[in-house]
């Protein structure tokens, strides 16, 4: 292990994390987020007071109205805390494990990605198009020079894993989202898949994972009644946790 390299990694971590934070704070003002809430949340209050002048019109008491809970923006404990320390922890372990090669660089833009899918969805629950369509033609770019990855095995991944979660999106009645039908394909073009061999099954190895890690803190959560069955629970963390694990377990050890 190179502690010098592994240093500089963290450092570097850091501060693409701090440039993740800015990122985040940006693309929220793109997609005009706060407007679109202010949106839904007139609406909302509008219905509440109709239903409630219809109830007294009938003589009956009107139901609670549930209160709306606003989302955050701008600058949060994600962008200045969360993002740098995700990021320079991967980087730190990621150089710690292989040293100085093309593919720990492949992987540190990995994590660069996957920290900002991480701090986002759990800010917005939100997995945007801006990131995933440019990650999946860029996995399909750099598979050929992928140690042990091809450009057929990445294509396969993504495809595979991208309708398998599709299929979900459907027959859950969209309780997986788009945005996690497109980070799956994300993913499973960045570890790959082929079925001539155990070894080559990584696109399933990651989003299995994912699918555990998400469905453990779903029961956490419920157990300790910190969400209910109606409270979302963003799963692309989860997701792109497994990617990472797969990703840090593929590289040999010096």
């Amino acid at each position: 292990m190179n502690v010098a390299f592994t240093i500089l990694a963290g450092v570097a971590g850091a501060a693409l994390g701090a440039g993740v934070g800015w990122l985040n704070v940006l693309l929220e003002r793109l997609e005009r987020l706060r407007e679109e809430e202010d949106a839904e949340r007139a609406e909302y209050e509008t219905e509440a007071a109709t239903q409630a002048e219809a109830a007294r019109a009938r003589g009956e008491q009107p139901e609670p109205v549930q209160p709306w809970l606003p989302e955050r923006y701008g600058w949060t404990w994600l962008e200045w805390g969360a993002a740098p320390v995700l990021g320079a922890v991967s980087f730190s372990l990621f150089a710690a494990h292989q040293g100085l090669t093309w593919l720990t660089i492949e992987n540190l833009l990995w994590m660069s990605v996957f920290v900002h899918i991480v701090t986002f969805d759990l800010k917005h629950r939100l997995i945007l198009d801006w990131v995933t369509y440019p990650g999946i033609v860029l996995a399909l770019a750099l598979a050929a020079v992928t140690p042990g990855l091809s450009l057929v095995r990445a294509l396969t991944g993504g495809v595979v894993i991208g309708l398998f979660f599709l299929a979900f999106h459907f027959v859950s009645r969209r309780g997986i989202g788009l945005g996690d039908v497109k980070l799956g394909a994300l993913i499973g073009a960045v570890t790959g898949l082929a079925f001539d061999s155990p070894d080559h099954l990584q696109a399933i190895y990651a989003v299995t994972g994912g699918v555990f890690l998400g469905g453990a803190a779903a029961l956490l959560l419920l157990i300790t009644r910190l969400r209910s069955l109606k409270d979302p629970i963003p799963y692309g963390p989860f997701l792109c946790a497994g990617a990472v694990l797969v990703l840090f377990q593929s590289l040999p050890l010096t």
